[in-house]
């Protein structure tokens, strides 16, 4: 598989630019009009890249890791796009179970229920494609997760729409909090574990590990071609999470959340 460039687009500046307005002035998520709507993907990852690049300058940050979304079928039919797509989650929004998440700092919070693999060495440049067995040799560990994103009170009837404004908004992340580590080891243990959500000490719904692309290492195979047709290769450190386990929920004020992986660890957030 090559390794191919980064993706270009004359818009990219002045889209991620319009993004960053909107996200600033608290504008409800309608997507980009022309001329700054990306006509395709590429283009939407193009405008992603700068909107990246401008938070990272303004906020004296860099890239921690990143995410996969559009999993699942149902979600690939829902928004008319038949791939997952990936976003950044930058260094400064990164915390440890416990967190507070401040709901009002958000237009429209989602916490989502994830599992994130981390590369314990750099990865490398390779022709052939990458599959869920050749990916495993570089990951070092892993770690329940909660991914913090925000809608922008988005209508989801008209995602096909403005699906690739989406993408170029970064996937709607807005940061991730990781629980404890889960070493390598145990990682046959995780693979067969389900994955229950609780508010306020209630369960409200259950995943497994196979709900996300089939297993978690196919989502990081998947990635790893993704990073590389884009130019990209991932570094020692760097971490992915992988998809929901379960259905995005929409927290209100007081409520705590928890994610346990029976048998292998949690992660928890107290929403103010």
């Amino acid at each position: 598989m090559p390794l191919t460039q980064r993706p270009h687009w004359s818009g990219a500046i002045p889209a991620a630019q319009e993004l960053l307005r909107q996200q600033q002035e608290g504008e409800v998520f309608t997507g980009l009009v022309e001329p700054l709507a990306p006509a395709d993907v590429m283009q939407a990852y193009a405008a992603q890249d700068c909107l990246i690049d401008i938070q990272s300058q303004l906020r004296h940050t860099s890239v921690s890791g990143y995410k996969i979304a559009i999993t699942t079928p149902v979600m690939r039919e829902f928004v008319g796009f038949d791939d997952a797509i990936s976003g950044c989650v930058l260094a400064d929004m990164v915390f440890q179970s416990g967190h507070s998440v401040a709901a009002g700092k958000r237009q429209h919070l989602i916490i989502e229920f994830e599992l994130a693999l981390q590369f314990g060495r750099d990865v490398p440049e390779r022709k052939a494609p990458w599959t869920a067995d050749s990916i495993l040799d570089f990951i070092a560990c892993a770690y329940p997760c909660l991914e913090i994103a925000d809608d922008r009170h988005a209508v989801y009837a008209e995602l096909k729409r403005n699906f690739f404004s989406l993408v170029a908004e970064n996937a709607w992340n807005h940061g991730a909090v990781l629980g404890v580590r889960i070493e390598k080891n145990q990682f046959p243990d995780l693979w067969q574990s389900t994955g229950t959500a609780y508010v306020d000490g209630q369960a409200i719904g259950s995943g497994h590990s196979r709900d996300v692309m089939g297993h978690p290492l196919e989502a990081m195979a998947w990635i790893a071609n993704h990073f590389q047709q884009r130019g990209r290769r991932f570094k020692a450190g760097q971490w992915v999470t992988t998809g929901s386990w379960l259905a995005s929920f929409f927290p209100l004020p007081g409520q705590h959340l928890r994610f346990d992986l029976a048998g292998c660890a949690d992660v928890q957030v107290q929403i103010t």
